[in-house]
């Protein structure tokens, strides 16, 4: 029976970080690889709807699979599809940070409904719970049926997303560069070159949702370090947040990924703080 590892052999962020440090230096992490406009490449589960998030959406997609669903072994066997022998899964994790219980009387006891079954109510829990579980991509299944391209959304629709986002943010986006974009945190302020100098729409929303990646690191939001030099430690990692964030974004709005924009400037500044 194909399954994945029965152990950890080291912590679930730490397997990740390695990971991404190899491909950053062979140049092939997730961001690195240009998406069109139109299509949709985050890991996905088929079977259950699920679109993975955050640490999961990043490591599925760093493991290079050109299919871009992922499901349980059982899920596979679900839709009598069936992994093939040999194949090693890949782990996955899961936080739960509050849970379902029975609502209970002053006398300890299950408060019902008018049909009689137990009244459930939602509670924080005090330590958070992780859960592992170990998926397949399609690659590596017998029997799916083939790759159902996404249907592209239409422009109007994926632009006004992307505005609506940036508008949310509260950012001023100022048009005022010749050839340069970046955030400034000591005015909060996007700063990009007019509309006309990028050659899509698309490209114009890719570059701004970079910046306001960036600008989530202000102290009016997550609070973050936004202090670091070219070169620096802290720059990557700014760089590599706002690239993160713009793949992620880019996928769900559908407005594709360019990273001839900022690869290099990522890559580079990786390897400074590394030298450091």
């Amino acid at each position: 029976m194909a399954r994945g590892d029965d152990k950890e052999k080291k912590p679930f962020y730490e397997e990740i970080a390695d990971r991404l440090i190899k491909q950053l230096e062979e140049g092939t992490a997730p961001w690195q690889k240009p998406w069109e406009p139109g299509s949709s490449r985050m890991p996905h589960n088929p079977v259950s709807g699920t679109r993975y998030k955050g640490a999961n959406a990043l490591w599925l997609a760093m493991q290079q699979r050109t299919d871009p669903r992922w499901m349980t072994y059982k899920q596979a066997q679900s839709v009598n599809a069936q992994v093939q022998k040999g194949e090693k899964g890949t782990l996955v994790q899961y936080w739960k940070f509050s849970d379902t219980i029975p609502n209970l009387d002053d006398k300890g006891k299950p408060v019902l409904d008018d049909n009689g079954k137990k009244k459930m109510i939602t509670v924080k829990l005090e330590r958070p719970k992780v859960f592992s579980a170990v998926v397949f991509n399609a690659e590596q299944i017998q029997g799916l049926p083939p790759l159902e391209v996404t249907a592209t959304k239409p422009d109007w629709e994926r632009h006004e997303r992307a505005e609506n986002i940036l508008l949310a943010m509260s950012v001023p986006i100022k048009n005022d560069q010749a050839d340069g974009a970046f955030y400034r945190p000591s005015t909060d302020s996007i700063h990009l070159p007019e509309r006309s100098q990028f050659p899509s729409a698309d490209n114009y929303y890719a570059t701004a949702l970079h910046e306001a990646g960036h600008s989530t690191g202000h102290k009016s939001r997550l609070d973050r370090d936004l202090t670091g030099r070219f070169g620096s430690e802290s720059y990557a990692k700014k760089e590599l947040r706002a690239e993160i964030a713009s793949l992620m974004i880019g996928d769900e709005l559908q407005i594709g990924h360019d990273p001839g924009q900022h690869d290099a400037y990522v890559k580079r500044n990786t390897e400074g703080s590394k030298r450091r």
